[in-house]
């Protein structure tokens, strides 16, 4: 009984360890390989702050403050969203290296949207690609909607929408309460 109670906390305890990886990666290159997978999978322009933390509760994932994404404008790029947290939550298959890391779901959390009536080719070019199998859920954030002068014409208020692409349906899911 006691050799089975030390073997139990043993490997509680090498499994803590193997979930505290994270915490030791460059925090600079991981900014980069974060920015890069995000473009890649999700299709969205992230610019990432060097305001990096990792949390392994409730699960494992990567916290960025004061991130913001721009539209696809190469030339003149936008910013469109201001987030003040973005969770990026990973997978916990392989941590010791960290190009290796595989991003399972994003949360955008508190974010301001900024809408004028230009940037609606952007959404649109956005909802008619295909979305990402991950799920994108936005919590607590503003979307506002301006006019030419840069003047709020309209706020509206999310309290949780749900984007990702539906593999039964083979559509776009945008789910909202």
């Amino acid at each position: 009984l006691s050799l089975s109670i030390i073997i139990f906390i043993s490997l509680l305890f090498l499994y803590l360890f193997y979930l505290s990886i994270p915490s030791l990666y460059d925090k600079g290159r991981l900014q980069k390989d974060l920015s890069a997978k995000l473009i890649n999978e999700f299709n969205i322009n992230f610019s990432i702050s060097s305001e990096i933390n990792y949390s392994i509760l409730p699960s494992p994932y990567i916290l960025i403050k004061n991130a913001k994404i721009f539209n696809d404008d190469v030339n003149n790029p936008k910013e469109i969203v201001q987030i003040k947290e973005l969770k990026i939550f990973i997978s916990q298959k392989n941590f010791f290296r960290q190009s290796d890391l595989t991003i399972k779901s994003i949360l955008i959390n508190d974010a301001n949207f900024f809408i004028k009536s230009n940037d609606f080719s952007f959404l649109n070019n956005y909802i008619s690609k295909k979305f990402s199998k991950k799920k994108i859920n936005i919590k607590n954030s503003n979307i506002f909607y301006k006019n030419e002068n840069d003047e709020s014409i309209s706020i509206f208020s999310i309290s949780s929408l749900d984007l990702f692409f539906d593999n039964k349906k083979l559509i776009n899911q945008l789910n909202s309460r």
